[in-house]
């Protein structure tokens, strides 16, 4: 993107990252364990965007935090995780946890206490969100977990016990990985595949590009192919050399980072593309695509910012042999898209990009409804994991995270923003704390995913605070540091920058994951857990009452 892009990150994130690749996982503290049969009655979402059109709206009749009960939430638990950097996105039933590492784990976690049920171990870091599904078998219903890994492969696992069902290759090139989150329908998987090699471009004797993103259909029952639409219509060629013996290929790129957006109603899904890896640019680089969901046929297409060829080999040279004339300015669409119904019936498809721009569409043409430019965008900036939709008051719910990569502008405005969802004008503005004095890799913004109940909008940032706001008018209500360290039930975790999928709402419990260390922040591993305390109206650990609060 994007997001878990790795074009723009810190380069001794970017080595440590290979050498993850290349050298393998360390171990995990072990926690204690507990009963490992998971619960599966009840799954409080079904993955990533909670339900199929991504709103990030928790409608769980279970889901208990309200305005005036939020300043009673306090950490129930904290797990540390078995490495830095933690990016995947929790999935909770009505006694069980269940979240990926790094390094390729997939625990279940108790949800009252963190201790251990079970854990899987993958063929690859896990750098999605779990996903539920009911599948039909030829033995019946059952449940299954879905997530895909940094090697390029996608797993279904029994949630009752960890044992693995299928296991799937998605790749076409050797360096396609699976960052974005699938998402499940009609006993069907839909997988989105993005690739490093917009890394690997750095490498002044690597070949670039020949990769190009994907959205792949699979049975969900047996993981076997259904459909694959590529967002470049044609195989790369060789369209040069340099060095004299390195060859140079193009099109390339237009990933596809985050997770699917379905219409069942329409027979549809959307997604959002990042942008291309070598020359020619392509017309299917951050772009929204509409396909159907029966064959990936696409229906329409529609880009927003031409001509924008790049990777990691510009961050060390515009000369570099494998930087793009274009050079940028790598806008990509990260956010996955947003498909909601306002309350005259009219249907919109709401998306946000890294330019700071937010849209709304017709789902059924892609024809611009309005736009509204938030932010200063780049790089780092604009929109960048997800959005959250209000449906009861009509508003959209924007993170701005507006970081430049190169230090800070006089004329970013990272933010949290609530937009009028029928035309696009500012309901209200909550600007990024800076929360950084005295504290080293730290950042403003709100660059993480964001969740959404009745009345509270839950928002992460990258100087690790995690804050609760009234949807109708911005007021801050709660906040949490989750910066330092913490006792877990497994050693100590650490905190740090708060980005990537953001928090989770499930019940009377708050979930998220603090110390993202990509772009040069604050690394850590702590996935925490926070619950209301039963009759109480205090606030305690080290959250803070509203009321002692300076939004």
């Amino acid at each position: 993107m994007l997001p878990v892009k790795l074009p723009t990150m810190h380069k001794t994130n970017q080595f440590w990252l290979l050498a993850l690749l290349l050298f393998g996982v360390s171990p995990m503290v072990t926690a204690q364990t507990c009963p490992s049969n998971a619960g599966t009655e009840h799954f409080s979402s079904t993955g990533w965007g909670l339900g199929t059109g991504n709103q990030r709206f928790q409608t769980d009749a279970e889901q208990s935090l309200r305005r005036d009960n939020i300043s009673s939430l306090e950490l129930a638990w904290a797990f540390a995780l078995d490495s830095d950097s933690p990016h995947s996105y929790p999935l909770v039933t009505e006694d069980t946890v269940f979240i990926g590492t790094t390094e390729g784990r997939l625990l279940a976690l108790d949800r009252d206490t963190g201790c251990l049920r079970w854990e899987f171990e993958a063929n690859g870091g896990i750098r999605t969100g779990i996903v539920h599904g009911q599948v039909s078998t030829v033995a019946g219903t059952r449940p299954l977990l879905f997530f895909g890994t940094f090697q390029g492969r996608v797993h279904a696992v029994d949630p009752t016990d960890g044992t693995e069902v299928w296991q799937r290759d998605v790749r076409t090139h050797p360096f396609a990985v699976v960052t974005g989150t699938p998402a499940f329908h009609n006993n069907k998987l839909y997988v989105p595949v993005s690739s490093i090699e917009v890394v690997l471009a750095a490498i002044p004797i690597y070949s670039c590009c020949n990769f190009r993103g994907s959205m792949l259909a699979l049975d969900a029952a047996t993981g076997a192919d259904q459909w694959r639409t590529f967002t470049i219509n044609k195989e790369a060629e060789e369209t040069g050399s340099h060095y004299f013996f390195v060859e140079e290929y193009g099109p390339s790129g237009a990933p596809v980072w985050s997770a699917p957006t379905i219409d069942a109603d329409a027979g549809q899904l959307f997604f959002g593309t990042g942008e291309n890896y070598s020359a020619p640019a392509t017309k299917g680089s951050d772009a929204i695509f509409a396909v159907a969901l029966a064959d990936g046929q696409v229906r329409w297409q529609q880009q927003f910012t031409e001509q924008d060829a790049y990777n990691m080999s510009c961050e060390t040279s515009a000369k570099h042999p494998n930087c793009p004339e274009e050079n940028g300015p790598d806008l990509d669409f990260g956010a996955p898209p947003i498909l909601a119904t306002n309350k005259e019936g009219q249907r919109l498809l709401l998306i946000g990009q890294k330019s700071g721009d937010v849209r709304a569409l017709n789902p059924d043409n892609g024809k611009l409804l309005w736009q509204q430019k938030l932010g200063l965008g780049g790089k780092l900036g604009g929109v960048h994991w997800g959005m959250a939709l209000a449906p009861k008051q009509e508003l959209l719910l924007v993170p701005m995270s507006d970081r430049s990569p190169f230090g800070k502008s006089p004329d970013e405005t990272p933010g949290l923003t609530a937009l009028n969802m029928n035309t696009g004008e500012v309901a209200w503005t909550q600007p990024a704390e800076d929360g950084c004095a005295g504290r080293s890799q730290c950042s403003s913004g709100f660059s993480a995913a964001i969740i959404a109940t009745n009345d509270i909008v839950f928002a992460g940032q990258l100087n690790g605070l995690l804050s609760g706001y009234d949807i109708a008018t911005g007021e801050l209500l709660w906040q949490v540091d989750t910066w330092g360290e913490v006792d877990a039930v497994n050693g100590t975790a650490v905190g740090g920058a708060i980005d990537v999928h953001g928090p989770m709402v499930a019940g009377h419990n708050l979930f998220v994951s603090s110390g993202y260390g990509s772009f040069g922040q604050r690394g850590g591993n702590a996935f925490l857990a926070y619950r209301l305390k039963p009759d109480s109206n205090q606030s305690r650990g080290n959250a803070t009452p509203a009321s002692e609060v300076t939004p």
